[in-house]
């Protein structure tokens, strides 16, 4: 995780956070052991839609009715939230990141590890 100020990570091209961090850190957003079911709660809470999009495995939207379709990419719209869930079953270290590409390369990328 970057330990800068606001100002000077603008003058780098950094401006978008994923769950407090800007960039991917030496640390994942979340281990999890093979096999096991996962949660992520994703919170937009900007003026801007993202398309959340997580790789090596794919999740389904956990609503009060129910599970949705499985998929790698879900939209989150601003200042709404989404609850994933997923079988944490393919080892390695998996990108998260909104799938909006300008977004990802000025901050909003992180990543879990699945062992």
């Amino acid at each position: 995780m970057l330990r800068v100020g606001f100002q000077q990570l603008l003058r780098c091209g950094l401006f978008w956070a994923l769950a407090g961090h800007v960039g991917r850190g030496d640390a994942p957003l979340a281990r999890d052991v093979g096999g096991k079911t996962a949660r992520i709660r994703l919170v937009n809470d900007t003026v801007f839609p993202h398309a959340m999009h997580l790789h090596g495995m794919h999740f389904r939207t956990v609503a009060v009715d129910g599970l949705g379709p499985m998929r790698d990419t879900l939209l989150v719209m601003p200042q709404e939230s989404a609850e994933i869930a997923f079988v944490a079953d393919n080892p390695g270290k998996w990108l998260l990141h909104c799938h909006m590409l300008g977004h990802a390369a000025s901050g909003m990328t992180n990543w879990i590890e699945v062992a």
